[in-house]
């Protein structure tokens, strides 16, 4: 086996959704178990009770999670031309590396690195480091790339959302330093510390902790109050309609796709792994692409089809 056969194969076991065989899938499942389990060990280990008792087994459970995680990391650091083919191969590694998922990566094995660099490190920052992989399951669910798509492409309603609130934010806390100042000037004593009321009021949370008692202040509360009720509901709204436009962008895509396969009257193997792909990619189902499918198939005519299903 040469060394470019050997680097696509690990390529395509490591990365998700690209490998069709068990061990590719038992990888991902291994992968995401030990990120699920290592992120509960650190949770179990800071109960002083368990942390005690168990604490040389963590200990030598982390010692070997941080290997597979390294040799992890390292393997996709070698594999990255594959990544991004149309650079060189040090361009590559280069992109991989200040790339989302390979900071995520890097961010897994980052206790072992801070431990060599800073061997008096605060032990409450590495435990927070290893719950940060928890991200790494990102890499093999579409949530949250989602999300951060999602919210790119509706910036500009996010920005004006964001604008609404700032300004409310700015109005309320002002007023109600105004209002509440000389009743209350240890909670009121300035504007920035009347934006603390002003943004739990605003979204909804309400402590408790600091509150108006001035009827004009009262006033500003309530407004306030009606205020944060609207911005939460303007963002929920953003939010739902970003995600539903991403779903639709996804499904546009796919049916592009089964379009351009059926130009020809045939599905080749080829194309029927590309639309594999892109099923599994935009998490869509089965039936939804059976009846894509089935829908341009009628379009086409019957008779022009010659392989009638996409799953076969």
């Amino acid at each position: 086996m040469t060394r470019h056969t050997l680097q696509y194969k690990v390529f395509n076991l490591l990365e998700p959704g690209l490998g069709k065989d068990k061990l590719s899938k038992a990888i991902d499942f291994v992968i995401m178990g030990l990120v699920t389990m290592t992120v509960l060990a650190v949770i179990l280990e800071s109960v002083e009770s368990i942390g005690g008792r168990y604490g040389a087994f963590f200990a030598d459970f982390e010692t070997i999670t941080l290997s597979i995680f390294t040799v992890e990391y390292l393997l996709r650091f070698w594999c990255a031309p594959l990544k991004y083919p149309e650079m060189s191969a040090g361009k590559a590694r280069v992109k991989y590396f200040f790339s989302f998922y390979g900071m995520v990566d890097l961010l897994a094995i980052s206790p072992i690195i801070l431990a060599l660099v800073f061997p008096n490190l605060d032990l409450v920052i590495v435990r927070i480091l290893r719950l940060m992989r928890f991200v790494k399951i990102t890499q093999y669910n579409n949530a949250l790339q989602d999300l951060f798509q999602a919210v790119y492409h509706e910036r500009r309603s996010f920005f004006s959302a964001a604008y609404i609130f700032a300004l409310a934010l700015l109005l309320s806390a002002s007023l109600a330093y105004f209002a509440e100042n000389e009743a209350q000037p240890e909670k009121f004593s300035s504007i920035p510390e009347a934006m603390w009321w002003s943004i739990i009021t605003l979204t909804t949370v309400g402590y408790g902790d600091v509150s108006p008692v001035t009827a004009m202040g009262k006033v500003v509360g309530a407004v306030t109050a009606l205020l944060g009720v609207c911005s939460v509901a303007l963002l929920t709204g953003i939010v739902a309609n970003a995600f539903s436009a991403q779903l639709a962008r996804k499904r546009a895509v796919f049916e592009n796709a089964i379009l351009r396969a059926l130009q020809d009257g045939v599905i080749s193997s080829s194309e029927r792994d590309y639309l594999h792909k892109i099923r599994d990619e935009f998490n869509l189902t089965r039936e939804y692409a059976d009846a894509v499918f089935e829908k341009y198939v009628k379009d086409y005519g019957d008779h022009k089809i010659k392989q009638p299903n996409i799953d076969d």
